[in-house]
């Protein structure tokens, strides 16, 4: 581990006792001068919180300096001391505590402000109730007396505990080296406060001084030693790379990996009798495995110890859990000969992993980048597959017990593939960083194992890209980055080195074609439909110039996550008569092919979500269209419906008609039985159908969470999207009766170029043209085209509410952006108007002709269009649609640059996901008309 100018700090200030001139070590008090920052700070290495405790712990160094200097260091040390505490404050205004998740952050930062307050130095900052909070609730969950009774994390971090426990009771929990769980700082702080000095504990702290990474320059690390944490994740990364370890080499690892296991009755920390953990205990294992011996016999003791109802945890009384420390588990469990015994922990932790994936919840708390992680699921994952492949028992079971990762695990490993391919720079590396260019060489690797990846050119060049990237800078392998997270963020030099040769010297792929057996098949139904969905995406403008890998991905994701569409299909509608929902297809590629075109702008379980609800809002289309625009309802059918649609809203309270705009939840009456209207539907039915759709969206827990003003606009948004379906059924209902008029009155008809038909029988008398519908127009439809493109066939689009839903399944991770400044809200809302009413027009341009059969009102049938022509009509249409295009550019352009120093940018790239969604749409029906037909 590197030197850390935190720990160095607590080591300067260590006195023996009876000598009160003498500092211990004083190469350490120089250490952290020497590394002061021009500004007054110490180094953040890779966070504030960084910058914070280094700074704390160093102003505090200098606090205890400057009270028993001489007169000769006094005026230097307080100007060091005045800019440092300048510094602190300026680094405590910008923390956003709840953002952070370091080790013992939460007691250790609110110690050490309240230890300069001791010292007169003021560190108030706004959030510090908050910070004090999180220290409240860390020792509810591992009470200050439990360091008496027994070893735990808090013997890390006892720094955090001066002036909350006696530190004489404690000193027989010190480790045979010496040291206080193997912490520098922890160490340091017993013996200060200890009234008995402890020689063992000072010897310790010499051999970190003269032994650790510092080299003598007086700095020390965050923990030492770390030789089973080194040593275990080296030899791991080595043999699943293919890298043989000799076996003089592999006998000596292996025995003492082996004897730290036994002699802690099969659990392990980073070092011999530190306090155990989960991580390394099961990446100890692997390595026993890897090197020959059989760790089965330890097993037993890594679940007894660490398992939980629905987890592995690393530590006791951890505040949140670790996502690859669940992921070392399942690798330990998968590396087995049989994992069968262990199947129930394996589905544990699998869906543990997977879950977090997909809501997006990854908060590795053991290291900073997100390639690392995506590394170590990537191995598990081939790993698991392997498994499926080998032995039907455990495949069999697993699924039994967890049933979701049968789409999960192609889902996720095609996201994480997409996301690192799209993560490449130019120059073939990750960042220009060795150590995560070699992260992300190691998981395409293992994912070039799973059959749903193929292993296509595009994987193999960028592997081979990164492989060039590492040779060339073969020098820096070990220049560790900041990446791995203790009491502040550590670099190594030997793991950043073990990957880099890990990831030169892994095998390479040979290019495959995609051939997934079983229990991943996708039904060859689905694979021929969906590639066909793709190739009709590739002729839009939006995918014209995608690479044809890119969309394949893509077209594989939507593969699996249509199989739980498929199962959810007749969850609300019912589709009694209705023809086939071929659009049903292409609802996820929409989504996925969407997010392959950019970063990972929203998670998994939001583009699920919003797959759920394009479904539904086609559905409701079919829906509206059939049961309340049936012509059997006619004017009283659709003053019904209109009153049944205002009903569900007023019984919720947030109806646009009246009442709070807050809704309440609305229990949804069983269907009635009433006379069916020839279509399989009972009238009496349409409020529960419809109550049922209005739940799901109102209900739906990302919503109910969201802040209130979005819950009040999306129940507005969606009661008048709903009523927009009546107020179109009632215009089609007028078109169709206009249509039924104008075939009684023959002469009325056109040719399409605006003149009387010209045939002519040879008596004179006028041969009369057959009725195209497509060529009429609606003669009073008592509003503009621009006024009803801009409101009720706008609000019919779904686009204005399903953009306030998008929202609420955002709000918590991307902020409410809605809800602020007049102009930015007035400017989301212009977006949303042009992209509605561009996709409006897009689609009447590819669905005249459906239209026509069906006696639907479209566009073109507006009088602003008289005098056109069928495709001098269309030609027309799709010139407003450009214009439309180009306000929506210019709305973009504006939010964009109003979000640019606020923070918005991530909801800014959410947003543009949803555009390229909802204007795909468009696109597509511009190529192809995908709607169901009714006639």
């Amino acid at each position: 581990m590197s030197p850390s100018v935190y720990d160095t700090a607590w080591l300067s200030m260590l006195q023996k006792p009876g000598d009160d001139k003498q500092w211990l070590f004083p190469e350490c008090f120089v250490y952290v001068l020497k590394n002061q920052l021009p500004d007054g700070s110490w180094p953040s290495y890779a966070s504030v919180v960084d910058g914070i405790l280094n700074t704390t712990a160093a102003l505090l160094a200098i606090r205890k300096h400057l009270a028993k200097g001489d007169d000769s260091e006094t005026s230097n040390l307080k100007e060091i001391c005045d800019k440092a505490e300048d510094a602190l404050r300026a680094l405590l205004r910008e923390w956003d505590v709840s953002s952070c998740d370091q080790v013992g952050l939460e007691l250790l930062v609110a110690a050490h402000l309240h230890l300069l307050d001791s010292e007169g130095v003021d560190s108030d900052f706004p959030q510090r109730e908050q910070l004090q909070s999180l220290r409240d609730a860390k020792l509810s969950k591992l009470p200050v007396c439990s360091v008496y009774e027994a070893p735990s994390t808090l013997y890390h971090s006892l720094e955090g505990l001066v002036g909350l426990i006696d530190f004489d009771q404690i000193s027989r929990w010190r480790e045979p080296n010496g040291s206080m769980m193997g912490s520098p700082s922890s160490t340091a702080a017993y013996l200060m406060h200890a009234s008995t000095w402890d020689d063992m504990a000072e010897t310790y702290l010499r051999d970190v001084l003269r032994n650790s990474s510092g080299q003598g320059s007086g700095g020390v690390p965050c923990a030492w030693p770390t030789s089973i944490f080194e040593l275990s994740w080296v030899v791991t990364t080595f043999v699943e790379s293919g890298i043989s370890i000799g076996e003089a080499e592999s006998s000596a690892i292996a025995g003492f990996l082996e004897t730290s296991l036994r002699e802690q009755k099969g659990i392990v920390g980073f070092a011999p009798w530190s306090l155990p953990d989960a991580d390394d205990t099961a990446k100890t294992a692997m390595a026993l495995f890897y090197l020959g011996r059989r760790p089965e016999t330890y097993i037993e003791a890594l679940i007894n110890s660490f398992e939980t109802t629905d987890h592995f945890r690393t530590y006791l009384a951890e505040r949140n859990p670790s996502i690859s420390a669940n992921i070392n588990v399942l690798s330990c469990l998968l590396v087995l000969e049989d994992p069968t015994p262990y199947v129930s922990q394996i589905a544990k932790s699998a869906s543990f992993v997977c879950g977090r994936v997909i809501v997006g919840d990854v908060k590795e708390k053991w290291h900073r980048h997100k390639l690392y992680w995506m590394m170590l699921l990537a191995k598990a994952l081939s790993l698991l597959y392997r498994q499926t492949q080998q032995n039907q028992k455990f495949s069999e079971h697993l699924l039994s017990i967890a049933p979701g990762l049968r789409e999960q695990i192609p889902i996720i490993s095609l996201h994480v593939l997409m996301a690192v391919i799209r993560l490449q720079g130019c120059d073939g590396g990750w960042e220009n960083e060795c150590e995560i260019t070699a992260y992300a060489v190691l998981t395409l690797s293992s994912l070039a194992h799973l059959p749903w990846t193929g292993t296509h050119e595009r994987l193999i060049d960028s592997i081979n890209r990164g492989k060039t990237f590492l040779t060339a800078h073969g020098n820096q392998w070990k220049k560790g980055a900041y990446l791995w997270t203790e009491k502040v963020t550590y670099s190594s030099s030997i793991l950043s080195e073990a990957y880099c040769l890990a990831a030169v010297l892994s095998p390479m792929p040979s290019p495959t074609a995609i051939t997934i057996p079983q229990p991943f098949q996708v039904p060859e139904k689905i694979a021929r439909g969906m590639m066909k969905a793709g190739g009709l995406f590739r002729r839009t403008p939006l995918f014209a110039q995608v690479e044809p890998q890119v969309l394949r991905a893509a077209e594989l994701q939507a593969c699996y996550a249509l199989s739980d569409l498929q199962r959810r299909r007749l969850d609300i509608f019912p589709r009694t008569g209705l023809g086939e929902d071929k659009y049903l297809i292409f609802i996820p590629l929409t989504w996925t092919a969407c997010m392959s075109l950019q970063d990972d702008s929203v998670s998994l379980s939001v583009l699920y979500d919003m797959m759920v609800l394009s479904m539904l809002n086609y559905q409701v289309d079919e829906y509206m269209e059939v049961v309340v625009g049936s012509e059997t309802q006619g004017e009283e059918g659709l003053k019904s419906a209109r009153k049944i649609v205002r009903q569900l809203f007023m019984e919720r309270g947030a109806s646009n008609s009246g009442g709070n705009g807050i809704y309440k939840h609305f229990d949804i009456p069983e269907p009635v039985s009433e006379p069916s209207n020839g279509n399989g539907f009972a009238p009496g039915n349409i409020k529960t159908v419809l109550g049922r759709y209005v739940t799901h969206i109102l209900e739906h827990p990302a919503v109910i969470n969201s802040p209130q003003h979005m819950q009040t606009r999306l129940a507005r948004e969606l009661e008048i999207f709903l009523l927009a379906h009546i107020d179109h059924a009632e215009d089609n209902h007028r078109f169709a009766r206009q249509l039924a008029k104008s075939s009684s009155n023959p002469p009325s008809i056109h040719n399409g170029s605006g003149e009387p038909n010209g045939n002519a029988k040879p008596n004179g008398t006028q041969k009369l043209a057959t009725p195209n519908p497509q060529l009429l127009h609606y003669d009073n439809p008592g509003r503009t085209f621009y006024n009803w493109v801009r409101s009720t066939s706008a609000d019919h689009t779904s686009c204005p509410f399903s953009f306030v839903f998008f929202n609420c399944l955002i709000s918590s991770t991307h902020g409410d952006i809605l809800g602020r400044r007049a102009k930015t809200a007035y400017l989301v809302e212009d977006a949303c108007r042009h992209l509605a009413s561009l996709c409006r027009m897009y689609n009447d341009y590819g669905s005249l002709a459906r239209d026509r059969d069906e006696t639907n009102l479209n566009s073109v049938n507006f009088p602003e269009f008289a005098t056109e022509g069928a495709e001098a009509a269309k030609a027309e249409l799709m010139s407003i649609a450009e214009y439309e295009r180009r306000g929506l550019d210019v709305a973009l352009g504006e939010l964009e640059g109003e979000l640019l120093e606020s923070g918005g940018t991530r909801w800014m790239d959410a947003v543009r996901l949803f555009v390229n969604v909802t204007d795909l749409y468009g696109q597509i029906y511009v190529v192809k008309d995908i709607a169901t037909r009714m006639k």
